[in-house]
């Protein structure tokens, strides 16, 4: 999976990452929530307001650490267990 950005860039996987979650998001990466399987992360993800189908903007990402994400009006640090286990689509994969 090679999604697009919306900037001009497009992105793909990080090393040793699912290229198709969260996780593999950069800053400036936009995507839509396309499922989440397991029940615990769907709870949690659903607490931030990051259900299916919902559309999501990386802001920033830390080293080993969380993505930090836009969703709606609210930005809020996914640790990566939880990046792992959502999984995306890009606006490229939509059309």
């Amino acid at each position: 999976m090679r999604g697009h950005n919306g900037h001009g860039r497009a992105f793909g996987r990080r090393r040793g990452e699912d290229p198709g979650t969260l996780a593999v998001l950069r800053a400036g990466d936009e995507a839509v929530i396309a499922g989440i399987h397991d029940d615990s992360a769907r709870a949690q993800a659903v607490r931030f307001g990051m259900g299916v189908g919902a559309s999501v903007h990386c802001v920033t990402t830390l080293p080993g650490g969380p993505v930090v994400l836009r969703s709606g009006r609210q930005e809020i640090a996914v640790g990566r267990g939880l990046a792992r286990r959502i999984r995306i689509e890009t606006a490229d994969e939509r059309r």
